[in-house]
């Protein structure tokens, strides 16, 4: 309670006037005692706190008020030096002019008695009793608009008016000075009764000037480089030689004999009425900004008023808040059991500090309401699950083409199957997976699905309080239609995990090997390097996962440009539909064709299954992967050159069974490109044209049997936005089959993903780092879901490098990667001697989309 007095006392001796009201008594029991002492404690400290905040607001107003005050008198001391210094001037100025003038109108007339001093003594004691009664006038009309918040300006002006050594006034402005001199020249002043003043404008003009003064003190700062301008204005030759004019002529103007007896110039008249009636309109300017000065000090003076009510009116509700919140926590302590007690205490000290820190803050800081609209911003939802679409297995086509194709098996020695992994949380708990199909329904689990609510909960650790990670490897066969990976969320984040289609055929016009990560529905698809040649099928398969109807438009490109397609304009699915489009009814005998797919509504998945026939030898199956986005740079990893012999043999009768680099501009302007190879060791020298280039909307396509045998990474850089893809070839009789399979230009691994390994053959994963070096983080996950150690790579710019899960575990299924977004990875699995595989790398779970929210109104 000692604390509350002193934060009372501190109150009080900031405003003398105000009544503090004393605290109320807490309750008499034992226990309320104990938890009204916690409760006033925590209250005293809010109450000095409050005092502190008000304090300082009182500091910075008094503050405020000396430093004003401090540059009024300031003010007032230059003006009244410069009248003064300026009034000694004249004086003087006239004395000698004066003194000039009796030595030439000197006469041998004899002068009256007492004439003669009379011109050299009367102009000074006129204008010294004129500036008398004009420092008395400006004194006044000082006292008058200092008000309650400048109390300190008349003595600050009464004690400068005083100072000999102020520097001289600065004239308002130079048309101003030209008037006071002209105005000091007129011989008009003159009058016929020797007892008149000689200058009458110039003693009254310093009232009206001591006017505008408040205004000159409110901006002080903004007047120094004028006033340094105008003295300096004033004391050019010009203006020297002005100011002796108008002084010589005023000193001519004395009541004397000899004075009175020349007759005034006439001509001189109209002058005189032109000067008096710009004195008068420049005294009214001066009266207008005095008031104007004068209306914004009482502005002023009642805004810190009114500063000074609110910041009162603010102490008494805060401290209003206080008791009640004090009695309710007293009462509350009293009456209720041990638990309600202590939440009741808590809660009430929670309110009583959130009422102090916001009456505290908003006396410091006003807030002030929304004029506008706040823009629309993105609002992520909690994660749902992860849901990825595996493509249907490959199908030997039959029938016409068209939109509704039917297709046979193809083959005897079939296997085709979906991998998938699920890896665990910090906790050991592995979340829930299945696959179902693209309507809900005949759903697979895969891991036994986690409570929601207990899913919800992020764990670091298990039950025993142990941390570690495991995961779950699944292996199905016999699904040949397309099928929806979906993998539930812990902790409110998406998991990890991922599924793979593996397709092999050792018979049958499909015979080879093909692999396809199952991609998570989007709005825009992108191929490159589609086939529709003789001999060649390329099918389009549509699936629309999502509860939402999408309305699908396809856009063909071809090595001449765009291909027109009317009725792949609008093709309705419907929520859990699919659709397979034959792209030879569209786009017929084309050796190069890109595809762009777009969806409004629902967002889709799409994928192209690609096979050849030489005559009647298989020559190759395969699940084409999507494109990265277009743009003017595109990266390929994972892309593998067979044997030169073995390349030169199979192409011998055939041309075109050689690697081969498909470029497709997706703008109207073309696009011109160059390319380059990266391996382990950095850039590998290769030979292109150096003007290569794509036309508008067209495809290009370019041979890469140059390389020799390996892994590569091939970039291409180009000057417009373009797509790209490699196909490989792979086999060495052309009496025999051969495969091929397309790696397609992807998308860097942003944050950490798992991918399965293929099912059929050997994969391996190629990895390039373009623009910076690398490192990555590579976890080998074996048959039972046990994580092996963890594997650090690292990638210098501009090479690309080829990690074998087998050197880490023979038994390895998938493989963690971890990243720093500035690596390419894409898995290329080998079978047999003349099969096959490219899969692109997973992007990470997003779980769920964000969604835009108008939080504005």
């Amino acid at each position: 309670m000692s604390d509350e007095k002193n934060v009372n006392s501190a109150d009080s001796a900031d405003k003398p006037a105000e009544q503090v009201p004393a605290p109320k008594p807490a309750a008499s029991s034992q226990g309320a005692a104990g938890s009204g002492e916690q409760v006033s404690a925590a209250l005293s400290r809010a109450e000095q706190k409050a005092a502190k905040a008000k304090a300082k607001v009182d500091a910075k107003l008094e503050k405020a008020r000396a430093k004003e005050a401090q540059l009024r008198a300031k003010a007032d001391a230059k003006n009244a030096a410069r009248e003064q210094k300026s009034l000694e001037a004249e004086q003087e100025s006239a004395a000698k002019a004066e003194a000039k003038a009796q030595k030439k109108n000197a006469t041998p007339a004899p002068a009256k008695p007492g004439a003669a001093p009379a011109p050299a003594v009367e102009p000074a004691t006129a204008g010294s009793a004129k500036t008398g009664q004009s420092d008395q006038g400006s004194k006044a009309e000082a006292e008058e608009k200092s008000g309650p918040s400048g109390n300190s300006q008349p003595n600050a002006t009464t004690a400068a008016a005083g100072a000999p050594e102020a520097k001289p006034q600065a004239k308002d402005q130079p048309a101003q000075a030209a008037q006071q001199n002209s105005a000091v020249a007129h011989p008009a002043h003159k009058s016929t009764d020797p007892a008149a003043p000689a200058v009458p404008a110039a003693a009254h003009e310093p009232k009206a000037a001591h006017k505008a003064e408040p205004e000159q003190a409110a901006t002080p700062e903004k007047q120094k480089p004028a006033e340094s301008s105008k003295d300096a204005a004033a004391d050019s030759p010009t203006a020297k030689a002005a100011e002796d004019a108008g002084t010589a002529a005023a000193s001519a103007s004395p009541s004397t004999e000899a004075a009175s007896k020349e007759p005034a110039p006439i001509a001189k008249e109209p002058e005189n009425a032109k000067a008096a009636k710009r004195r008068r309109k420049l005294e009214k300017i001066r009266a207008a900004e005095a008031a104007k000065e004068e209306q914004a000090q009482q502005a002023q003076a009642t805004e810190a008023g009114i500063a000074s009510e609110s910041a009162a009116g603010s102490v008494n509700a805060r401290r209003k808040k206080l008791d009640k919140a004090r009695a309710a926590a007293s009462k509350d302590a009293a009456t209720a059991s041990t638990r309600k007690k202590t939440g009741a205490v808590l809660l009430s000290l929670a309110a009583v500090l959130a009422a102090s820190a916001a009456v505290g803050a908003g006396s410091l800081v006003a807030p002030k309401a929304a004029e506008k609209t706040l823009p629309a911003a993105v609002t992520n939802l909690p994660a749902g699950d992860a849901s990825s679409v595996c493509a249907p297995t490959p199908k030997l086509l039959k029938g016409v083409d068209g939109t509704d194709p039917q297709f046979a098996a193809g083959g005897k020695e079939i296997s085709s199957n979906l991998r998938s992994i699920a890896v665990s949380d910090l906790a050991k708990r592995i979340p829930g997976s299945s696959f179902a199909k693209l309507d809900g329904t005949s759903e697979r689990p895969l891991t036994e699905r986690i409570a929601e609510a207990q899913a919800l909960e992020a764990r670091g650790s298990d039950d025993d309080g142990q941390t570690g990670r495991t995961s779950k490897v699944s292996t199905v066969n016999g699904v040949d239609d397309a099928q929806v990976y979906s993998l539930q969320p812990l902790g409110g984040l998406a998991s990890e995990g991922s599924a793979l289609r593996s397709y092999q055929a050792k018979d049958g016009d499909l015979a080879g090997l093909a692999t396809g990560t199952c991609q998570a529905p989007a709005s825009t698809w992108r191929f490159t390097g589609l086939q529709t040649s003789t001999g060649s099928t390329s099918v389009m398969n549509l699936a629309n996962p999502t509860h939402t109807t999408a309305q699908v438009s396809l856009r063909l490109r071809g090595p001449e440009g765009l291909i027109d397609t009317p009725t792949l304009q609008s093709i309705v699915l419907a929520p859990g539909e699919s659709r397979a489009l034959v792209l030879g009814g569209y786009a017929q005998d084309m050796d190069s064709v890109s595809a762009e797919v777009t969806s409004l509504g629902g967002k889709i998945t799409a994928s192209v299954q690609q096979a050849a026939l030489r005559g009647l030898t298989p020559s190759g199956v395969d699940l084409v992967a999507a494109n990265a986005s277009a743009s003017n740079t595109q990266v390929i990893p994972g892309v593998w050159i067979d044997e030169k012999s073995n390349s030169d043999a199979l192409s011998k009768d055939d041309g075109t069974l050689v690697p081969q680099l498909h470029v497709s501009a997706t703008g109207s302007s073309g696009a011109g490109y160059k390319v380059k190879v990266l391996g382990k060791d950095g850039e590998v020298a290769a030979s292109f044209d150096d003007n290569l280039a794509v036309s508008s909307n067209a495809t290009g396509v370019q041979s890469l049997k140059q390389l020799a045998s390996g892994y590569y990474t091939i970039v291409v850089e180009s000057d417009a936005p373009v797509t790209a893809a490699v196909r490989m070839v792979r086999g060495s009789d052309p009496k025999d089959s051969s495969d091929t399979a397309w790696a397609a230009s992807s998308n860097v691994l942003a944050g950490t993903q798992a991918m399965p390994l293929s099912a059929n053959g050997t994969g391996k994963f190629a990895l390039a780092a373009v623009d910076s070096d690398s490192t990555v983080e590579a976890t080998v996950v074996g048959k039972n879901g046990k994580l092996n150690k963890v594997k650090k790579l690292a990638i210098n710019a501009g090479s690309s490098i080829v990690f074998d899960p087998k050197t880490v575990a023979d038994d390895a299924q998938a493989v963690i990667f971890s990243t720093d977004a500035n690596t390419y990875i894409g898995q290329l699995t080998l079978g047999s001697e003349r099969s096959i595989a490219w899969a692109a790398m997973p992007q990470a779970n997003a779980g769920r989309d964000g969604i835009v929210v108008n939080i504005g109104g």
